[in-house]
């Protein structure tokens, strides 16, 4: 089965359960230059730190009414966004995907 594969692919590479990808969350302290708190003693800087696309300002073509349309998507990091990341593989970087909901930000305020 694909389970048991995985696992065993696991197993052969060693290592410990942290040392693989898993789910972070942080909040933006600056955005330029760009740094994330994780707790009260981490604070990650540019050089960890690896922004997806859909928390950055960006274009789009999307097609309105028949005919490709530029629209410009508003989504950059600001101080005190809520953010959702993986860290990868070994722990030294994290993919910040996703800025977390305004219901989100209430309930850890």
């Amino acid at each position: 089965m694909a389970g048991e594969w995985l696992l065993d692919q696991i197993k052969a590479r060693g290592g410990s359960a942290n040392e693989y990808a898993d789910l972070q969350f942080g909040t933006v302290v600056s955005a330029k230059p760009l740094k994330v708190q994780l707790s009260e003693k981490i604070t990650l800087d540019a050089p960890f730190l690896i922004v997806g696309t859909n928390v950055t300002n960006h274009q789009l073509t999307m097609n309105i009414d028949g005919s490709d349309k530029k629209v410009t998507i508003k989504n950059e990091l600001k101080q005190d966004d809520k953010v959702a990341m993986f860290r990868l593989d070994g722990g030294q970087q994290f993919y910040i995907f996703e800025k977390l909901s305004d219901q989100a930000k209430a309930d850890d305020g």
